[in-house]
């Protein structure tokens, strides 16, 4: 018989999981590169099978992922460290689930506009991209494991890097299965989920600038906001006339505008037509969007109108807060405009809706005839 071949001392395993741990954090780093936004998409291989669905990739790959950071996580806190066990999962990570993470966003983006829209496709970037660099961090805290020693006295009493890092280890598994959940979500919500979360969180925001006007516009605490330590209207230099509007307008309404005052509340009126907008966008639209066969199962028409809907939904929260903007500079043409943009583009997306997914009239159809009314 052959002689066996010598086991490799601490030393050596402890190098070649260093090996193995920077090998990794190459990949995990030119990945995070590659799902920036800004980044052009790499090509994928060439073949003639159908790419496998994307959601359904990412998704069996993210708990692939956990099973496997929590397998690294127990490995590093067990005592005594074991380089060699280490580098056995750590090798299937990096062989096997962090390729297919990003094969799967690629499959996504390559069939935006045909498959998939657009609104899916950032959202899948962005979600793998998390996960990306949560690994990344996992695996340098391996590092900082592997190098504190290899099962020494230290490590053994809980003292040192080791025992340090180990403690830190079990903290990154839970971050990593945070944002791998957040990737498997993505498949079970679908198309019309994921619109009904982005919409609902455009219609907060804007919820949040119609209470903050509210409150700018009724002035609470005038006695005590807005003071300058420095300088009162007596001062050399200082316009008597605007230092109330200057040191005032950030924290409340002036007294003595009542033309600004008359467009507070007429925006303020709109924009809770708008908001009423967005429920029942997400009543009517959304929660009624389901996903079909194959990608989102909606065809290139439907794909690029329901990116459009998304867009304006996505900007009109920006132009509300311009408005707020023009609001605080107590500029009243500048608030007529802002104001008519927003109105303008809430009216744009009701229009974009006004049929239902199967271009047929609906209830929504009726409703949003009548918005328009109301808003105009």
């Amino acid at each position: 018989m052959p002689p066996k071949p010598p086991t490799p001392s601490a030393a050596d395993q402890t190098a070649s999981l260093q090996d193995l741990i920077t090998a990794t954090l190459t990949q995990l780093t030119t990945y995070t590169t590659l799902l920036n936004p800004t980044s052009p998409t790499p090509d994928l291989p060439t073949t003639d099978a159908e790419p496998p669905n994307p959601l359904h990739l990412l998704r069996d790959t993210a708990k692939l992922i956990k099973a496997h950071v929590t397998k690294l996580s127990l490995l590093a806190i067990n005592k005594p460290f074991t380089p060699s066990a280490v580098r056995k999962v750590l090798t299937e990570l990096k062989a096997t689930c962090i390729p297919a993470l990003m094969s799967g966003s690629q499959i996504c983006t390559l069939q935006q506009g045909v498959k998939w829209s657009e609104m899916m496709g950032r959202e899948v970037q962005a979600r793998t991209r998390r996960v990306v660099r949560e690994l990344e961090s996992l695996v340098r805290e391996l590092g900082e494991i592997n190098g504190g020693g290899g099962g020494g006295s230290s490590r053994r009493n809980g003292s040192g890097r080791g025992g340090g890092g180990g403690g830190d280890s079990l903290r990154s598994t839970g971050v990593v299965w945070e944002s791998c959940d957040a990737l498997i979500e993505l498949e079970t919500m679908g198309i019309g989920g994921l619109a009904v979360v982005k919409a609902g969180q455009y219609r907060d925001t804007i919820r949040d600038a119609i209470e903050e006007l509210r409150e700018w516009k009724e002035g609470e605490d005038l006695d005590s906001e807005g003071q300058d330590e420095l300088l009162d209207e007596g001062d050399e230099g200082v316009d008597g006339d605007r230092f109330e509007d200057l040191f005032h307008a950030a924290n409340s309404m002036p007294s003595d505008r009542p033309e600004l005052r008359s467009l507070a509340e007429e925006a303020d009126g709109k924009l809770k037509k708008v908001v009423l907008l967005y429920t029942a966008a997400i009543k009517r639209r959304f929660k009624t969007l389901k996903t079909l066969q194959g990608g989102e199962g909606r065809s290139e028409e439907e794909i690029k109108r329901l990116d459009q809907v998304i867009g304006v939904l996505d900007g009109i929260p920006h132009q509300v807060d311009e408005l707020a903007s023009c609001f605080y500079d107590l500029d009243e043409e500048r608030v007529r405009t802002s104001l008519k943009a927003c109105v303008d583009e809430a009216a744009q997306a009701a229009s974009l809706m006004e049929r239902n997914w199967e271009d047929q009239e609906d209830e929504f159809t009726t409703w949003s005839g009548k918005w328009k009314e109301a808003i105009s």
